[in-house]
């Protein structure tokens, strides 16, 4: 009898399921993104911006390097007085705390700009699925390398959701 109520519901599931079919894209969005000229520009563009970053740190590098070294040359020879000896581990000190803040710096400096010259174009691609996904009558577009990407309008029950919550 159990056997018999478990295929009766499978089937009623089968048929409900086949009656109401829905359509269902997919796309990987970064093996999309890689084929768009758009994309290789931009990306060309972020590389060129890194590099002239990378450059001024490690100017800012070789100049620590080659001071350290006058440094330690005078240390060995001893021809530094005390109170020049401690100026000069100071002015090394301070230089690589400048170091460390323009490495910081460039980094945020390098993600702002990738936001800013991506963001268009990221936002032209979701308006354009979200278009196909109404014109052609998509119920779901998924991004196989992320997660959901389209679904139609419906009804926020976030106000009734947050009123069960507070009745419990």
């Amino acid at each position: 009898m159990m056997k018999l109520k478990f295929y009766i519901t499978l089937a009623c599931l089968s048929l409900a399921i086949a009656g109401n079919t829905q359509k269902i894209g997919y796309l990987n969005s970064v093996k999309f993104i890689d084929t768009l000229q758009e994309a290789k520009l931009l990306a060309d563009q972020l590389l060129q911006y890194e590099k002239s970053l990378s450059e001024t740190g490690e100017k800012m590098i070789s100049k620590f390097q080659e001071d350290l070294k006058l440094y330690q040359k005078d240390q060995q020879a001893g021809t530094l007085t005390p109170t020049a000896q401690k100026q000069k581990e100071s002015d090394l000190q301070v230089t690589q705390e400048a170091i460390v803040k323009y490495q910081e710096s460039a980094k945020e400096s390098l993600d702002k700009r990738r936001l800013e010259l991506t963001k268009p174009l990221l936002d032209k691609i979701s308006k354009a699925i979200i278009e196909m996904g109404k014109e052609q009558g998509y119920m779901f577009i998924f991004d196989s390398s992320v997660g959901l990407l389209y679904q139609p309008e419906g009804e926020d029950i976030s106000a009734k959701l947050m009123e069960k919550l507070n009745r419990m």
